[in-house]
């Protein structure tokens, strides 16, 4: 286990602000984690796990311990002519995993390509996209709570999933280092085109036949329509939360806004598109400095090249209080600010 000391952030988060972090730590493996457990640092510095950076904004330098996950792997746990189902390391890039079952013909996050991030932070945000979450696909997870040191695994009904959330975000959070997640991929031919834009855009392009590789193809061009290219612009993807809203306020905000985007959630009540809020409010291309909003995607914050996290914080507290006051709705970071 080495530690390392005033280490730039910059590469290790998406939105490549160039934050220091006193501490800086790589597990690659589970001796790695015993090794940390037993040195004393988790006891004398705060700490904060790091996956793969794309959630994250670090508003300022970090005065702790940044704990990196890097353990790699993939392995079939079970196997039949119906499913199988795989373990990941959770330091694996979650897009390459996604890859590598679209390769093998394993059917069920083919519509999740294109997120950033490693495979440990998959559960953690319930990540989602085109009417599919990780949740749908998922088994267990093994852990180890740095509190307790105790080694742990988890089913899908104790990491209480819900909609950009898990328990990891609420009753453990910053408590558990993930190490490794299951998943059940289906062998048998089965898409999931419930969400509208998804659909009518392989109704453009008709094939012959529908396979993954067609879908997973489809998805990418989508994702890379609205998004910033992350090599030129420092971005972490959707910067807030689509709000959740009653019937009744739903039919309030119809009455005065009748282009308003919103579709019906799990808890059956409606979320509203924060993108189209913000959008609304005249923020869509807006720049200051180097901190902006995308020009393609108003959920979109981008760092255009050497803003701080302040920046980006500042201009997200804007975005939100400009919404509040047009529409009278709170909108949430999905990204996780760390100061």
């Amino acid at each position: 286990m080495k530690v390392q000391n005033n280490i730039s952030l910059k590469e290790f988060n998406s939105f490549k602000i160039d934050a220091k972090a006193d501490l800086f730590i790589n597990i690659a493996t589970i001796n790695d984690i015993i090794g940390i457990l037993e040195s004393g640092l988790l006891e004398e510095k705060k700490y904060f796990i790091l996956g793969g950076g794309s959630n994250v904004l670090f508003a300022s330098d970090y005065n702790g311990l940044i704990i990196n996950m890097g353990i790699k792997g993939m392995h079939i746990m079970e196997s039949n002519d119906d499913y199988i189902v795989l373990e990941i390391g959770a330091g694996e890039d979650w897009h390459n995993f996604v890859k590598t079952c679209v390769k093998s013909q394993y059917y069920g996050i083919e519509n999740l390509a294109l997120i950033p991030g490693k495979v440990g932070s998959a559960p953690v945000q319930n990540i989602g996209a085109y009417g599919m979450e990780q949740q749908d696909c998922f088994v267990s997870l093994k852990a180890v709570n740095l509190k307790t040191k105790e080694f742990m695994e988890l089913s899908k009904d104790e990491c209480r999933f819900g909609y950009r959330n898990s328990i990891f975000k609420n009753d453990l959070k910053d408590n558990v280092l993930i190490t490794s997640v299951r998943y059940q991929l289906s062998r048998l031919k089965e898409f999931n085109f419930s969400y509208k834009e998804l659909e009518q855009e392989i109704q453009k392009f008709p094939v012959k036949e529908i396979d993954l590789q067609y879908v997973f193809d489809t998805v990418c061009r989508l994702r890379t329509s609205k998004l910033p290219n992350p090599d030129l612009i420092g971005s972490a993807g959707s910067f807030f939360k689509n709000p959740v809203i009653s019937d009744e306020n739903l039919e309030n905000l119809k009455s005065e806004f009748p282009d308003i985007k919103y579709y019906k959630s799990d808890s059956g009540k409606w979320k509203i598109s924060a993108g189209w809020l913000i959008e609304k409010c005249g923020w869509k291309g807006k720049r200051f400095g180097d901190a902006g909003v995308y020009e393609n995607h108003a959920l979109v914050l981008v760092n255009y090249g050497n803003a701080k996290g302040s920046d980006i914080l500042s201009l997200a507290m804007k975005i939100q209080d400009s919404v509040f006051e047009r529409f009278g709705i709170k909108i949430e970071p999905e990204v996780v600010i760390v100061q």
